[in-house]
């Protein structure tokens, strides 16, 4: 059984992290209008600092997100044919310790929305290098480089800066939406 890494943020669920930062703001921005990877990034030097002060000892992002359109019905589709495993990074580089507690959210998260994946297959980590899986799917071209016969990227706003030619050099494709993950893994030879 061919396995599969899964992303969670802007992959399986989205939107609590601009919602933290736009209750912190004061402001109404939308998922379009973020370009950056890290939504913070809109923010001067100065207020990012003390937003992340803030954002670690006050926020669960989990309690508001929401879930991407058919991606819970999708991966229990595919947990039937694929071994899955849910691969999140919880280490903020600028906020080690901190971003501890974010592991405790992403695990509560995963194990409470899709009872279908067994808990020792939820992997936590720092950087995704270490998993080596056939098929992976993701929001960030990064953690799509190097080993994989498939590579997915989840068409966000921060990742369209990418071509289709230079994601082609990378064996990467660009998917839109999870009907079309559905179509690809499950809809041909690829199990």
């Amino acid at each position: 059984m061919k396995r599969v890494m899964i992303d969670l943020d802007e992959t399986i669920c989205t939107g609590g992290y601009l919602e933290a930062v736009n209750r912190y703001l004061h402001t109404n921005y939308k998922e379009n209008e973020i370009e950056h990877y890290y939504v913070e990034d809109v923010m001067n030097p100065e207020e990012k600092e003390r937003f992340l002060d803030y954002f670690y000892k006050n926020v669960n992002i989990y309690k508001e997100a929401k879930i991407i359109p058919d991606s819970l019905r999708v991966i229990e589709a595919l947990s039937h044919h694929y071994d899955i495993y849910i691969t999140t990074a919880f280490v903020d580089k600028r906020r080690v310790v901190e971003s501890a507690i974010m592991a405790q959210y992403k695990y509560q998260w995963i194990v409470e929305n899709m009872p279908y994946i067994d808990p020792k297959k939820i992997v936590l980590t720092g950087s995704k290098d270490i998993v080596m899986c056939e098929i992976k799917i993701d929001d960030k071209v990064a953690n799509l480089k190097g080993y994989g016969e498939i590579k997915l990227l989840l068409d966000q706003p921060h990742n369209q800066k990418f071509t289709f030619e230079e994601l082609e050099i990378l064996g990467i494709r660009r998917v839109y939406d999870w009907v079309q993950i559905e179509s690809i893994l499950l809809g041909s030879e690829e199990k």
